[in-house]
């Protein structure tokens, strides 16, 4: 019999993110989760989709339309930037 595994996106699934949100200085909705900070990227009828706000970096957050968590989908390339919550 094989044994299954869960990968990392079965695992972030599993787990509950605390969130917040702020606003940048344009007045655009920033999310904050475990230290780092994503942008809207995307809303849909069901979904908003959020990125990461560094360049290059694959992390995305998926919440519903009441801004409750879904999911995260990929993994940060990069440590949480805390120097930047606090200027925030």
């Amino acid at each position: 019999m094989a044994k299954a595994t869960a990968s990392t996106t079965d695992v972030n699934q599993a787990k509950s993110l605390a969130i917040s949100f702020i606003n940048s200085n344009k007045g655009k909705p920033l999310l904050l989760a475990d230290e780092y900070v994503f942008k809207l990227n995307k809303n849909t009828t069901t979904t908003k989709y959020w990125i990461c706000t560094l360049n290059g970096c694959s992390a995305k957050v998926h919440t519903d339309l009441n801004s409750q968590f879904i999911k995260i989908v990929g993994d940060h390339n990069h440590f949480p930037e805390k120097e930047q919550l606090e200027v925030r």
